[in-house]
C-alpha cells in the first residue's frame, strides 16, 4: 500500500483504498474513500492498495476454491473474498507509485508515457 496524496485519487473509484489494523493486516478494501473522516481530523491518512500479492500454495488453492463473496460482488474486489472468509492480508507500506491500468483513461495515460519514451 502507498499513501494517497492527491484528492483526485481519493475519490476515484478505480483507485482501491485499504484500511489496516495496528499490526498491518487489512481490515477492508473499498473503491470509496475509507475511513470516512466525519470530523475532518487532520491526522487521517488514506492508502492505495497496489495489488501485489504473495501467497502460500495452500492459501492460494483455498482462495480459488471459494465462491465469490457478497462484498466482493458489490465492490468488485476479489481480496474481499479472503477477508470475508477469515484470511489475513498483511499490508506493507511503500513509497512506490506505479501506474495501474484500470480504465480506458488509464490506458491512454500509459500509452502517452510509452510514446514519449520512444522519442
Amino acid at each position: 500500500m502507498t499513501r494517497i496524496t492527491e484528492t483526485e485519487d481519493l475519490h476515484n473509484p478505480n483507485v482501491v483504498k485499504v484500511v489496516t489494523g495496528y499490526k498491518g493486516d487489512a481490515l477492508y478494501f473499498s473503491r470509496s474513500a475509507i475511513p470516512f473522516n466525519r470530523d475532518g481530523n487532520t491526522s487521517c491518512s488514506y492508502y492505495r492498495h497496489i495489488g501485489v500479492y504473495a501467497y502460500r500454495k495452500e492459501s492460494l488453492l483455498k482462495f480459488i476454491s471459494l465462491a465469490p463473496s457478497h462484498l466482493e460482488q458489490i465492490e468488485k474486489l476479489e481480496q474481499l473474498r479472503l477477508l470475508e472468509n477469515g484470511f489475513k492480508l498483511r499490508m506493507v507500506e511503500t513509497d512506490y507509485q506505479g501506474i495501474g491500468i484500470d480504465s480506458p483513461h488509464d490506458l491512454q495515460v500509459v500509452a502517452a508515457i510509452l510514446n514519449l519514451q520512444e522519442h
